[in-house]
C-alpha cells in the first residue's frame, strides 16, 4: 500500500503593513459583533488567488507563478464593510477597486492555469474577512477609509490549529520582497 502524497494548503495574497494591519484589526474589533469569531491581527490579507490543498510536489508550479507575475506597487482604499449573511463572513472591501489590483489577480489567475493550477471559476472580489460567524452588521456599511499601499503579495501556507488558522509566509513578491 502506498502513501498519500503529503499536501499543503496555500493561497496567494496581499498581506498589509503594520499600520493597514492594526487599522484592519481597529475596525474589527468595532464592527464584529460579539458573538463572531474576529480573525487575529496577524492573519488579516487579501487573498488574489486561493489555491486551496495541493500536493506538496506541486508547490513548485505555484511559486514559479508568482514569479511570472510582474507585481506592481499601488495604493486602495478599504472603504465599506459587508455581510455575507449565506457565510456569515463580516468583510471589509473597496468602492473603488484599482485596475492594478485586477490585473494582478488576472494575470496570477493565467500564470497558476498556465501550470496546471486550476482555480475556482468565479469573479474576483478584493475583500479582507474581518470577522467569521457572523450573524450582523451594525450601520450602513461605511467606515473611516482604510489606505493601503500595496508594495508585495505573497505565497502563505495555512495550518488549522484547534485556535484557527495559522499563516506562515513562503514566498514574498514585490518591491518589499
Amino acid at each position: 500500500m502506498s502513501e498519500a502524497p503529503e499536501r499543503v494548503r496555500v493561497f496567494v495574497a496581499l498581506w498589509p503593513d503594520a499600520a493597514t494591519a492594526d487599522a484592519l484589526a481597529a475596525l474589527t474589533e468595532l464592527a464584529a459583533p460579539p458573538s463572531a469569531r474576529r480573525m487575529r491581527p496577524d492573519t488579516l490579507h487579501m487573498t488574489l488567488a486561493f489555491v486551496g490543498d495541493i500536493e506538496t510536489a506541486r508547490l513548485p508550479g505555484v511559486l514559479s507563478a508568482g514569479d511570472a507575475v510582474a507585481w506592481p506597487a499601488f495604493d486602495m482604499t478599504v472603504d465599506r464593510l459587508a455581510l455575507w449573511s449565506h457565510n456569515h463572513i463580516l468583510w471589509a472591501g473597496l468602492a473603488h477597486v484599482p485596475d492594478a489590483l485586477v490585473d494582478l489577480s488576472s494575470a496570477l489567475g493565467h500564470a497558476l492555469n498556465a501550470r496546471g493550477i486550476a482555480l475556482p471559476d468565479r469573479p474576483f472580489m478584493p475583500h479582507v474577512t474581518l470577522a467569521r460567524k457572523a450573524d450582523s452588521l451594525s450601520g450602513s456599511g461605511a467606515i473611516e477609509p482604510i489606505d493601503w499601499h500595496v508594495d508585495r503579495g505573497v505565497l502563505v501556507r495555512s495550518m488549522r490549529t484547534a485556535s484557527g488558522a495559522c499563516y506562515r509566509v513562503l514566498k514574498q513578491w514585490g518591491s518589499a520582497g
